[in-house]
Protein backbone atom coordinates (compact mmCIF):
# COMPACT_ATOMS: atom_id res chain seq x y z
CA UNK A 1 0.00 0.00 0.00
CA UNK A 2 2.89 2.43 0.86
CA UNK A 3 4.65 1.89 -2.63
CA UNK A 4 1.10 2.22 -4.53
CA UNK A 5 1.26 5.65 -2.57
CA UNK A 6 4.36 6.70 -3.85
CA UNK A 7 4.31 5.91 -6.92
CA UNK A 8 1.09 7.79 -6.87
CA UNK A 9 2.53 10.98 -5.67
CA UNK A 10 5.08 10.48 -8.78
CA UNK A 11 2.70 10.18 -10.93
CA UNK A 12 1.01 13.28 -9.76
CA UNK A 13 4.31 15.11 -9.86
CA UNK A 14 5.09 13.64 -13.25
CA UNK A 15 1.75 15.03 -14.48
CA UNK A 16 2.07 18.36 -13.15
CA UNK A 17 6.05 18.43 -15.06
CA UNK A 18 3.80 17.81 -18.51
CA UNK A 19 0.85 20.60 -17.57
CA UNK A 20 3.63 23.15 -16.26
CA UNK A 21 5.45 22.69 -20.08
CA UNK A 22 2.12 22.36 -22.00
CA UNK A 23 2.43 26.29 -22.65
CA UNK A 24 6.13 25.68 -24.63
CA UNK A 25 4.67 23.12 -26.40
CA UNK A 26 2.12 25.95 -26.96
CA UNK A 27 4.42 28.74 -28.24
CA UNK A 28 6.54 26.37 -30.08
CA UNK A 29 3.48 25.94 -32.12
CA UNK A 30 2.79 29.55 -32.32
CA UNK A 31 5.76 29.81 -33.47
CA UNK A 32 5.71 27.27 -36.34
CA UNK A 33 2.36 28.72 -37.46
CA UNK A 34 4.21 32.22 -38.25
CA UNK A 35 7.64 30.73 -39.27
CA UNK A 36 9.25 32.54 -36.23
CA UNK A 37 12.03 31.04 -34.40
CA UNK A 38 11.17 28.84 -32.15
CA UNK A 39 11.32 29.71 -28.29
CA UNK A 40 12.14 26.88 -27.24
CA UNK A 41 14.40 23.22 -28.52
CA UNK A 42 11.84 21.07 -29.80
CA UNK A 43 13.76 18.07 -29.46
CA UNK A 44 14.96 18.62 -26.03
CA UNK A 45 11.33 19.70 -25.31
CA UNK A 46 9.81 16.39 -26.89
CA UNK A 47 12.68 14.40 -25.80
CA UNK A 48 12.10 15.53 -21.89
CA UNK A 49 8.31 15.35 -22.14
CA UNK A 50 8.26 12.25 -23.64
CA UNK A 51 10.82 11.10 -20.71
CA UNK A 52 7.95 11.99 -18.66
CA UNK A 53 5.04 10.06 -20.40
CA UNK A 54 7.30 7.10 -20.37
CA UNK A 55 7.38 7.30 -16.69
CA UNK A 56 3.65 7.61 -16.39
CA UNK A 57 3.01 4.88 -18.25
CA UNK A 58 5.33 2.32 -16.34
CA UNK A 59 3.97 3.64 -12.71
CA UNK A 60 0.48 2.97 -14.40
CA UNK A 61 0.92 -0.30 -14.84
CA UNK A 62 2.97 -0.53 -11.62
CA UNK A 63 0.41 0.08 -9.82
CA UNK A 64 -2.13 -1.92 -11.40
CA UNK A 65 0.24 -4.80 -10.90
CA UNK A 66 0.38 -4.17 -7.03
CA UNK A 67 -3.12 -3.38 -6.65
CA UNK A 68 -3.78 -7.06 -8.10
CA UNK A 69 -0.97 -8.19 -6.23
CA UNK A 70 -3.07 -6.70 -3.14
CA UNK A 71 -6.34 -8.16 -4.13
CA UNK A 72 -5.05 -11.47 -4.50
CA UNK A 73 -3.32 -11.88 -1.28
CA UNK A 74 -6.35 -10.69 0.37
CA UNK A 75 -8.50 -13.54 -1.19
CA UNK A 76 -6.00 -15.95 -0.44
CA UNK A 77 -6.21 -15.04 2.94
CA UNK A 78 -9.76 -14.77 3.03
CA UNK A 79 -10.08 -18.44 1.78
CA UNK A 80 -7.07 -19.76 3.61
CA UNK A 81 -9.21 -18.32 7.04
CA UNK A 82 -12.45 -20.47 5.65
Amino acid sequence: MERIQQLQEELLSLQANLKQSDYKVIKCAEASLVKAAMPYDKAELHAERQAWRDRINEIEAEIVELEEAEKEAAFTEETSND
